[in-house]
């Protein structure tokens, strides 16, 4: 999506469902996505022109800002225990899509998610959910491409085991 054509309204109307589901994603409540994602709009609002002027994708930029805050949110709340208020489901029916997040064992996906630390969280939201590149990842979480794949490898191997654990039990 080219920022060029795009008034800052309609880069909003554009992006919100797909950065709504990517903020449920990385912080499991749907409110303090909510609330991520004005802030995050309200960072841009005031950088649009640069932004522009800058040749940035303004969708990759919001990324960006939603990433670090729900990291940042996600320090400054680590020795607190954490309380759902909202998943991917809600968002789904708000934005009138279909599920299509939950394993065949019988486990949602966004439950079994929930159990990764937050960067590995945000690595996968960010490479399956949004479809970036590793690069685009490093840039966005402001880490190397090597933490990339190591991320993206262990969050991998805990998916696995978790729902092959899902899946035992279920038998």
């Amino acid at each position: 999506m080219s920022g060029d054509e795009l008034t800052f309204d309609e880069f909003v109307t554009a992006s919100a469902g797909r950065l709504l589901r990517t903020a449920v994603f990385l912080v499991y409540d749907r409110h303090l996505a909510e609330d991520l994602l004005q802030t995050t709009y309200e960072r841009v609002a005031r950088r649009w022109a640069r932004i522009l002027r800058g040749g940035h994708q303004p969708e990759a930029y919001a990324r960006k800002v939603l990433v670090n805050l729900a990291i940042d949110h996600h320090k400054r709340r680590k020795r607190r225990p954490d309380l759902l208020v909202g998943g991917t489901g809600d968002v789904e029916r708000i934005t009138g899509s279909r599920s299509m997040y939950h394993d065949a064992g019988g486990a949602p996906l966004d439950d079994v998610l929930a159990t990764l630390p937050v960067k590995q969280r945000a690595v996968v939201v960010l490479r399956y959910w949004c479809d970036l590149s590793e690069h685009e990842i490093a840039e966005a979480l402001g880490i190397s491409r090597g933490t990339v794949k190591s991320h993206t490898s262990r969050a991998m191997a805990a998916l696995r085991r978790q729902l092959a654990e899902e899946g035992a039990a279920h038998e």
